[in-house]
């Protein structure tokens, strides 16, 4: 006999069980050897026909003991729960929610709104609290103010609710792919694309292999891809590989994913071959790219080298001089040398200083050999931009480094113990969206002009606020007036006391 859920009107509830049922509208339900009594309302079926609807569970049964109730019995005798939360993490919450509004927005012209708000919750509270595995979730949610904000809108945050928003991302990927390609579209049309491997720490893994950072991982991994606007921050695209999957295999499926026109693509060696360099140059495309040291266009670069022009890089409180020669390879394409004379000098300088203190490796032999190649970069391109630009816009590179920092040491995206392949995918986005609102906290506290304040000090201010329930209201609670002025200058002002909603 097949033990699944079976209710009162199959006959299957023994007499001595169905004694100790609490109360009218109320249902008992045989589940794995256990019985549970959920609530039920009559509704009328489109048919015209009364039906019912199943509700909350609201206790079990034991034989021979009786009916235990559990949090959810005061909705069935109408009573205040002495159990159900009453103060809730309101600060981190609200202010992510108010300056990242408009991803949300953004989410709901290509999703429908439940999933609209259930991603951008995941995304919140991945953001608030760093990565939560997905059997975690729920109660993180149910402690956040999201879930009083929220409570309308017909979405759940259990593990089964989760993984099935997950498997859909990664499943039924049109809206994934509409959205991203709505980021493109509203980007700078700088594009930045990276990968990022990370540890795996699942069994029959659909993506995790043993890939280049095996050694230091010690582990199965797999490789995130993401697309990184070097101009405005905000990252554009996420997908998920293989992890033996080299970073320039990765550029086909994208290219035949995602609608790639007009766009600047600033990338690493890694994505270095002729096939992506053609992708690169289509639909309008232009690239910037190192070129390995072992090709032939690399050896012929620096053959004799000599820098005809210079010019001062400077960018935040970083100044460089900068020596350079340029020429044309090709019909469109052109190779850029440039040499940064004061990183030159200072990595010769660590050499040297390596040799004194007799370090393994450091010779005068291969000094000699090295010493022209500090500092020294060799850039492909197919743009008629000028070199300093050309410089200057692979240097912006840099930004999707820092950005993989804060999703391995902040965000904590380290372990996911996901074995599934559809909802790894999904998972990428979600992490895309956490890295989007990561992105506007960014612009958010550059607003104020002080480089002594973090956006971690930010969400610690706002954390310490809470909202505590006396009655039908929630009242702010543990603001410090300094903290209340500071986050009023990046645009979040609390809520003093809200209603509770019916």
């Amino acid at each position: 006999m097949n033990e699944g859920v079976v209710n009162m009107a199959e006959g299957r509830i023994p007499e001595d069980i169905k004694q100790y049922r609490p109360g009218p509208c109320t249902e008992i339900k045989l589940i794995n050897g256990h019985y549970y009594v959920y609530m039920y309302q009559s509704l009328r079926l489109p048919s015209g026909k009364w039906g019912k609807k199943t509700g909350k569970s609201i206790g079990t049964i034991i034989p021979g003991t009786g009916f235990i109730p559990n949090r959810n019995y005061h909705l069935f005798t109408g009573e205040e729960s002495r159990d159900e939360i009453t103060v809730l993490e309101y600060g981190q919450y609200a202010l992510i929610e108010t300056i990242a509004g408009d991803i949300l927005s953004s989410l709901k012209k290509y999703f429908p709104d439940d999933r609209a708000f259930q991603i951008f919750t995941y995304a919140c509270i991945f953001y608030a609290n760093g990565f939560v595995h997905l059997d975690q979730v729920q109660r993180y949610f149910e402690q956040s103010w999201l879930s009083q904000e929220y409570k309308k809108i017909p979405f759940k945050m259990g593990k089964t609710a989760l993984g099935n928003l997950l498997d859909d991302l990664g499943r039924r990927a049109k809206r994934v792919v509409e959205y991203e390609n709505a980021s493109i579209l509203e980007s700078s049309s700088s594009m930045a694309i990276d990968g990022h491997a990370i540890r795996s720490c699942s069994d029959e893994n659909d993506l995790g292999e043993a890939g280049y950072k095996f050694q230091c991982l010690k582990e199965d991994q797999v490789n995130l891809l993401m697309g990184y606007d070097i101009n405005t921050g905000m990252p554009l695209f996420a997908r998920m590989f293989r992890g033996s999957c080299n970073d320039r295999a990765t550029i086909a499926d994208i290219a035949g994913l995602l609608e790639l026109s007009g766009i600047l693509f600033v990338v690493d060696r890694g994505f270095y071959s002729s096939k992506n360099l053609e992708i690169f140059s289509s639909n309008g495309n232009t690239y910037i790219v190192p070129v390995p040291s072992n090709t032939n266009i690399f050896k012929e670069a620096m053959k004799d080298i000599e820098y005809t022009d210079s010019f001062y890089y400077s960018s935040g409180k970083k100044h460089a001089r900068i020596e350079y020669t340029s020429r044309k390879i090709g019909n469109t394409e052109y190779i850029h040398v440039f040499r940064d004379i004061d990183e030159n000098e200072k990595c010769r300088f660590n050499f040297q200083h390596c040799m004194e203190l007799r370090k393994t490796g450091y010779t005068q032999e291969k000094f000699d050999q090295v010493k022209d190649m500090f500092g020294v970069y060799v850039l492909q391109s197919n743009s008629e931009m000028s070199a300093t630009e050309v410089f200057a816009n692979y240097k912006k590179r840099w930004g999707i480094e820092t950005f993989y920092q804060y999703l391995k040491n902040i965000g904590d995206f380290n372990n996911l113990m996901v074995q599934d392949y559809y909802k790894e995918q999904g998972l990428a986005f979600i992490m895309l969206i956490t890295g989007q609102i990561h992105q506007k906290m960014i612009s958010a506290v550059k607003k104020l002009h002080n480089n002594t304040i973090s956006i971690h000090d930010i969400l610690l201010m706002a954390r310490c606020m809470k909202m505590e329930r006396k009655g039908k209201n929630w009242n702010l609670r543990n603001a410090r007036k300094h903290d209340l002025q500071m986050l009023k200058s990046i645009g979040f002002e609390p809520q003093l006391m809200v209603q509770e909603s019916d």
